[in-house]
């Protein structure tokens, strides 16, 4: 086998975060009785994805990620409330959005299956990540899961890619692939920490010049041929 370990990133590689994230603020206005139209739910998401590239960055940090998003879409549809609690409201309902992206449950059952070890490696919030792969039945096959709340730094840091290796011990760093929809995160974090990286690109989107990822895929069963296990 070419890799002993595959770190997977969650959101947008396994699980369908646009989704979950659609239905839970959806949810959360119509609880408030707001405005809940096609328009504010793309615009926040349109936000959401601005203050994550901010944390990413280390200009901000979860708390201020969780309110500023709040903050600029209220002040944009005159929305007033208290946004911790429909923080709070949101967040419980996001942690049972659990939806399977194409052959997720496929991949991980072929690598377990060959004795491959797997791990998660998110920049979520640890009680809503471990809720929504448990829910959906994904734990079964991982032996690791990271998540930046309890690890204290965020993909593409060194120091969170430092925290998975003292966890899985003594393994070559390229016999490690982390496998993720992001370039600024999940490939530009590989990078960085010097192991071998899969950016999972299933839209065909364009890269960028300056983060070439080791290899690229449009369906995780790609995988397969990558690994060896084709």
């Amino acid at each position: 086998m070419k890799f002993d370990l595959v770190l997977f990133d969650i959101d947008g590689t396994l699980l369908d975060f646009d989704l979950a994230e659609k239905n839970a603020l959806a949810d959360t206005l119509k609880e408030y009785n707001f405005i809940c139209n096609n328009e504010i739910l793309n615009r926040y998401h349109e936000i959401n994805i601005f203050y994550w590239k901010q944390l990413e960055k280390g200009l901000i940090d979860k708390k201020q990620l969780a309110y500023k998003r709040y903050e600029q879409l209220f002040l944009e549809y005159g929305i007033k409330t208290d946004i911790d609690t429909f923080n709070f409201k949101y967040r419980n309902r996001l942690k049972e959005g659990a939806y399977l992206l194409d052959n997720a449950m496929e991949i991980c059952k072929e690598l377990h299956t060959n004795k491959i070890k797997l791990g998660v490696a998110s920049n979520g919030g640890n009680d809503i990540q471990i809720r929504r792969i448990r829910k959906i039945g994904l734990d079964r096959y991982l032996d690791y899961i990271f998540v930046s709340e309890e690890i204290g730094y965020n993909k593409p840091h060194k120091k969170y890619f430092e925290h998975i290796f003292t966890k899985v011990g003594k393994m070559p760093k390229e016999k490690i692939m982390m496998v993720g929809d992001s370039l600024t995160a999940d490939i530009q974090g590989g990078k960085n920490a010097g192991i071998m990286t899969c950016w999972y690109n299933p839209k065909g989107e364009t890269g960028m010049k300056n983060i070439r990822p080791d290899y690229e895929i449009k369906d995780l069963l790609e995988l397969r041929k990558l690994i060896g296990i084709a």
